[in-house]
């Protein structure tokens, strides 16, 4: 009798029609796995009480996972996390020195999760992410839906290379981290964005599908709250103005977070200092053109 850890889990996803091997194993921790189903009732009438019997159809997968917010160490080159972010809706562009994301139609990936010897193919994935950024390692936190299909038994799990997972750099100082809003540099304490889209297992007769029906992006960010002759967010609101983030030492290690934002009511807040802060939860807003409320740049 052999037996594994429940944290014996392996994750492998890259663009359908890829043969998945150890080069494309994600960095993956917080793995959460989950066989979703719809279900009737049989409803048979007896002459006595008890459960009754299901019929099980449309299953379907949800995986969650968190990655660090990896770069891909040379300028130009995608991050190894490319493939799970078109699979989010953004939509890819590079030249010599940059690699952009802006959001736009998703393009489905294949994956292949493991769990001790049995191994999932999940097939036409897509999803959503969020961006977690404080103190210590930048993370992004992942959401997939995909659909479903038996396990299959692997003897051993391929060997992985993580070469192109390229640990990011600590948020802060040293490494260059910094905020403007309205292209004026203000004080961050924690940045999250969301793409905020509306993952859906779509089942009709003859057909079924992953879909993403809408999105509609967000970022919640914290500031220092400055004297109201400098800074006066009381007066900012409902208008758009742009944020930008940015973080990273080197070439191949900086990234760029651009969005359009409408600025909310803000909402007092105390700080690990004790002192005042400012908490801004509001909605990323694409121009006339849409799908521009948020671009990402890695350099």
């Amino acid at each position: 009798m052999s037996s594994w850890r429940f944290k014996d889990k392996l994750i492998l996803a890259d663009a359908l029609g890829t043969t998945l091997t150890g080069l494309h194993a994600i960095y993956a921790s917080d793995v959460e796995f989950a066989l979703e189903s719809e279900s009737e009732k049989d409803e048979l009438e007896t002459s006595y009480s008890g459960a009754s019997m299901e019929t099980f159809y449309g299953e379907h997968i949800s995986l969650n996972f968190k990655t660090p917010l990896a770069m891909s160490g040379t300028a130009g080159n995608e991050p190894a996390f490319a493939p799970l972010l078109l699979a989010c809706g953004m939509v890819q562009v590079a030249d010599a020195t940059s690699v952009t994301f802006t959001k736009g139609a998703a393009v489905a990936v294949t994956c292949l999760v493991r769990f001790g010897k049995n191994t999932h193919n999940i097939s036409e994935m897509k999803g959503n992410v969020s961006f977690a950024l404080e103190k210590g390692k930048p993370m992004l936190n992942w959401q997939f839906k995909g659909l479903f299909s038996p396990p299959v038994e692997s003897l051993a799990a391929p060997s992985v290379d993580w070469d192109r997972w390229v640990r990011p750099e600590v948020l802060g100082v040293s490494n260059s981290s910094d905020f403007k809003l309205n292209d004026v540099k203000r004080t961050l304490h924690k940045l999250t964005v969301d793409l905020g889209n509306n993952v859906v297992f779509d089942r009709a007769i003859n057909h079924e599908e992953i879909m993403i029906t809408g999105h509609e992006s967000s970022a919640n960010f914290t500031l220092t709250a400055e004297e109201l002759a400098t800074f006066n967010p009381f007066n900012e609101v409902g208008k758009v103005q742009l944020f930008e983030f940015t973080h990273g030492t080197a070439a191949g290690k900086k990234v760029t977070i651009i969005g359009r934002y409408q600025m909310p009511v803000p909402k007092y807040t105390s700080l690990d200092s004790e002192l005042t802060g400012y908490e801004f939860d509001g909605k990323l807003v694409p121009s006339g053109t849409g799908y521009d409320e948020l671009t990402l740049v890695f350099e």
